[in-house]
């Protein structure tokens, strides 16, 4: 099957596909996740930086799927027959049979968090918020108990703040890249939908000074082929 992309887009698309890796490698390791799991604590202005960086990868990835998708075109979801019940589902090894009859234990690790393909859009409340006014530190009492509210300091690039967050998203970035055939399968079977995948705006993340002039012009070039084939120009 010939592809319907021109020979500049697999270009642009293979040298986005080795640099997301490469990018995800490097984050990951300044995130302190390589070679031993963790979660860091790391200063303000280190977390902003790699925050940026993800939020660059994650914008990259949700295009190069989009890509993937459309040069596979749509692919229907699966029918209810298709799917096999787990109850009538036959072992395929010998250890399957062996611990059939045994009870299932819960697992203690962590569910692997998966990359969001949708960008989500931001909800805009029917009301406006209710009007809040700091005029200061708030009044505590020496006989109770109060947590402490980090809104009441000054931020700081030396605050060190947890990066919990930041390293989830990191693994649904990996997790991405391990299986990209499963998430561009899945984008396949989003795009049946009615809905838009991706936001017509260029991101911001693509405009930023942290990059070079190459990098801004090479993303959002990849952000205008995506669109390019998302809603072709048939007039």
């Amino acid at each position: 099957m010939k592809s319907p992309f021109p020979l500049a887009v697999h270009s642009l698309t293979r040298f986005w596909w080795d640099a997301a890796d490469y990018l995800a490698s490097v984050a990951q390791k300044r995130l302190g996740l390589w070679p031993v799991p963790a979660k860091p604590f790391l200063p303000r202005a280190e977390l902003e930086e790699l925050a940026g960086r993800v939020s660059f990868l994650e914008a990259i990835l949700r295009r190069l799927f989009c890509l993937a998708a459309l040069e596979l075109g749509p692919l229907p979801p699966p029918t209810e027959t298709a799917r096999v019940e787990p109850d009538t589902a036959k072992p395929t090894s010998r250890a399957g049979t062996a611990h059939a009859s045994e009870p299932t234990r819960p697992s203690t690790r962590r569910a692997i968090p998966r990359f969001r393909l949708i960008e989500a859009t931001k909800a805009t409340p029917a009301t406006p918020p209710r009007a809040r006014f700091r005029t200061g530190p708030r009044i505590r009492f020496l006989d109770e108990e109060t947590p402490v509210d980090l809104r009441d300091y000054p931020a700081s690039p030396t605050d060190i703040l947890p990066a919990g967050k930041l390293v989830r998203r990191l693994l649904a970035v990996n997790h991405a890249l391990d299986h990209a055939a499963d998430y561009v399968a899945r984008m396949r079977q989003i795009m049946v939908s009615a809905g838009p995948v991706l936001k017509r705006a260029v991101p911001p993340v693509f405009k930023t000074r942290k990059l070079r002039h190459l990098q801004q012009d090479s993303a959002c070039q990849l952000h205008a082929a995506t669109w390019d084939f998302l809603s072709p120009d048939t007039s």
